[in-house]
């Protein structure tokens, strides 16, 4: 099942390359590519069966908490939870206003989604990212397959966002060398600047 789930996240992950890249601005926000994103994930055959609960959830919280005096949860942008986690009875008989503490150790997180949109030049780029990497990759979140997917929409015709677009993809590789697990796409919104082969960067090279 896992595979079947991973196969279509990834064929709707290249859907939402495709329209990016074919028209940069008109994707405004983080927004725009998580609709996107959601409505391509709906039209793969595995996500119309029909479950005890939608398996595609937006701002799913993380098991972990994090902060000192007031712990918190983050939030994912979206995941998808393994329908035989939440088949299970004990998460069927839980009360819709039951503690995330209880809900959260029983149900399955399979895949974990964060998206960025990079429209301007943010600087240190490690503080935008890292919070999201933490959430994705904290063994704590139990997260199987985490995606952390960039889309980069800056005017290429300028040697400064050129540059600014080589120096996030090369903090971006570092960062894959830490966690191999995690699956990092990072797109210009110009195809001339970096071959679509070599969007994805997870793997070490």
């Amino acid at each position: 099942m896992d595979d079947q789930l991973i196969k279509a996240v990834d064929k709707a992950i290249e859907q939402v390359v495709l329209d990016f890249r074919g028209d940069p601005t008109g994707h405004w926000s983080e927004r725009d590519i998580h609709w996107k994103l959601f409505s391509y994930l709906k039209e793969q055959q595995i996500f119309q069966k029909k479950y005890i609960t939608e398996l595609i959830r937006a701002e799913f919280p993380t098991r972990a908490t994090y902060g000192d005096q007031k712990p918190t949860r983050g939030h994912y942008d979206l995941v998808v939870l393994g329908p035989a986690s939440i088949a299970n009875p004990a998460v069927c008989e839980m009360s819709p206003w039951a503690p995330w503490d209880e809900y959260l150790e029983l149900v399955k997180m399979v895949i974990a989604v964060e998206v960025k949109v990079w429209w301007y030049r943010w600087k240190p780029i490690k503080r935008r990212i890292n919070w999201d990497i933490k959430k994705l990759t904290d063994s704590q979140n139990a997260v199987k397959y985490p995606y952390f997917l960039n889309f980069v929409q800056l005017d290429f015709s300028r040697k400064q966002m050129r540059d600014y677009y080589f120096e996030l993809r090369e903090y971006l590789a570092e960062e894959a060398k830490q966690y191999p697990q995690l699956k990092i796409l990072c797109v210009p919104s110009d195809p001339k600047i970096q071959p679509s082969s070599d969007n994805w960067i997870s793997a070490v090279k």
